[in-house]
């Protein structure tokens, strides 16, 4: 079985498009279709993003756009760095958030 970026890319050198011309009617940047077309999803910074690429990208192309994000789902699971949803934030809570919590809670 093809991969995702296998079909978009195959699918768009049968319809004899370059990536210009899929960046123009997407609105995707063009080193964005060279990273789904490659595979390199290590680009992006979250899997929301490749999702909706993926989507516009294909629906372009005529594809199957369900099955193809089911694929990419299959796909992402397999990525170590696409696995979970990154953490809203990278700082550690502290005391002061939960009494602030607390606090915010309150009927004044």
């Amino acid at each position: 079985m093809a991969t995702v970026s296998e079909q978009l890319r195959r699918a768009r050198e049968q319809q004899q498009l370059d990536i210009y011309q899929v960046a123009e009617v997407t609105k995707i940047k063009t080193d964005h279709i060279r990273a789904l077309e490659s595979g390199t999803f290590d680009v992006f910074p979250a899997p929301v993003y490749i999702r909706g690429f993926v989507r516009t990208y294909a629906g372009m192309l005529k594809l199957d756009v369900a099955r193809l994000l089911g694929d990419l789902e299959v796909e992402l699971s397999q990525s170590e760095k696409f696995r979970e949803p990154p953490p809203l934030t990278n700082t550690p809570r502290s005391p002061l958030d939960f009494v602030m919590l607390q606090l915010s809670r309150l009927n004044w």
